[in-house]
C-alpha cells in the first residue's frame, strides 16, 4: 500500500525528469535552427592576374582620291630598328613594297630584328579610296617594352612606280589604356625606280587595261635619286608628261593617310 507522501515523491521525481527531457529537446532544437539560419561564409575568388602586356588598334585611313593602299605593315620596335632613313638607299625588302605592294620581305625582315616587339601585316587586300574604307591590324607587346615603344608603318601607293606612304619611328611609350593617337601621313619615294608613270612600270588598277607590263618589283635601281625622299608627286598625262598612264585622278596633296593608334589594354 503506497501511502500519499511516497505518491507525491515519485510524482516530483517524474515531473522533474519530464522537465529535463524538455529542456534538452528545446536545446536540440534551437541548435539545429540555428545551424540552418546562419549565414555560410564564403571565400572570395582571386583577384585576376595584373596584364603583363600592352595591346594597340593600328588603324590605316585612305584621303587620296585615286591612290589604292597595298595591304600595311606595321612594327613596333625599339631604338635599334629602322623601317627606313630619309636620305639612305631603302632596304631590297622595302623596295618589293614600295614596287610591287608586297610586304612579305618588310614582314619577315622585322620578325627576324631583336629590336622589333611585334610585327603585323593588314590581311585584307588593298585598302582603296572612299569614306568608311579602312585597314586595321592589332599588336601586342610585352610591358617592358614601353619605355622604348615606337610603331614604323609602310603601304603602297599603287599607282605609282616605287611611291609609299609611311610612318617611321613614332614613339607611342606614354600612350595611356583607352587613348588614341592619330598621325597623317605623306608619301614617299623609295628611290629605287625612276617615275616614268608608265604602264610597264606601274602595277596599279589605273593601267589594269592599258597592255602594259605593269612590272611590280625590279631588283635593277635607275631613279634619279636613290636614295628614300619625299616624293615629289604624280605629273600625269593631264599635266603634260605624255608617256604617262596615269592621270589628274592619281594626283595627291599631302597627306595621303591616317594612321590611329589605340591602346586597348
Amino acid at each position: 500500500m503506497h501511502t500519499p507522501q511516497l505518491v507525491g515523491r515519485r510524482l516530483s521525481r517524474r515531473l522533474r525528469a519530464g522537465l529535463q527531457l524538455t529542456a534538452l529537446g528545446g536545446a536540440l532544437l534551437l541548435a539545429g535552427c540555428s545551424g540552418s539560419d546562419a549565414p555560410v561564409a564564403s571565400t572570395p575568388p582571386p583577384p585576376p592576374p595584373a596584364p603583363t602586356t600592352a595591346t594597340y588598334e593600328v588603324t590605316l585611313v585612305n584621303l587620296t582620291a585615286g591612290q589604292p593602299l597595298s595591304p600595311m605593315v606595321v612594327v613596333a620596335h625599339g631604338d635599334a630598328y629602322s623601317l627606313f632613313k630619309v636620305g639612305e638607299a631603302a632596304s631590297v625588302a622595302l623596295e618589293h613594297l614600295a614596287e610591287a605592294g608586297d610586304g612579305t620581305q618588310l614582314l619577315a625582315q622585322a620578325n627576324d630584328s631583336k629590336s622589333v616587339f611585334a610585327a603585323a601585316a593588314a590581311s585584307t587586300g588593298p585598302l582603296v579610296p572612299g569614306a568608311g574604307n579602312k585597314s586595321m591590324v592589332t599588336l601586342t607587346v610585352p610591358l617592358t617594352a614601353l619605355p622604348a615603344l615606337q610603331v614604323s608603318m609602310a603601304s603602297m601607293l599603287g599607282n605609282t612606280n616605287d611611291g609609299f606612304a609611311a610612318i617611321n619611328a613614332q614613339s607611342i611609350a606614354t600612350l595611356a589604356v583607352g587613348a588614341t593617337v592619330d598621325t597623317r601621313l605623306i608619301a614617299y619615294d623609295a628611290g629605287t625606280e625612276r617615275n616614268g608613270e608608265t604602264a610597264d612600270g606601274v602595277p596599279g588598277p589605273a593601267t589594269a587595261n592599258s597592255g602594259g607590263k605593269r612590272e611590280g618589283f625590279n631588283a635593277t635601281r635607275d631613279d634619279v635619286v636613290n636614295t628614300v625622299h619625299v616624293h615629289p608627286g604624280i605629273v600625269s598625262v593631264d599635266g603634260g608628261l605624255p608617256d604617262s598612264a596615269l592621270t589628274q585622278q592619281q594626283r595627291w596633296d599631302n597627306p595621303v593617310a591616317i594612321l590611329s593608334i589605340k591602346r586597348t589594354q
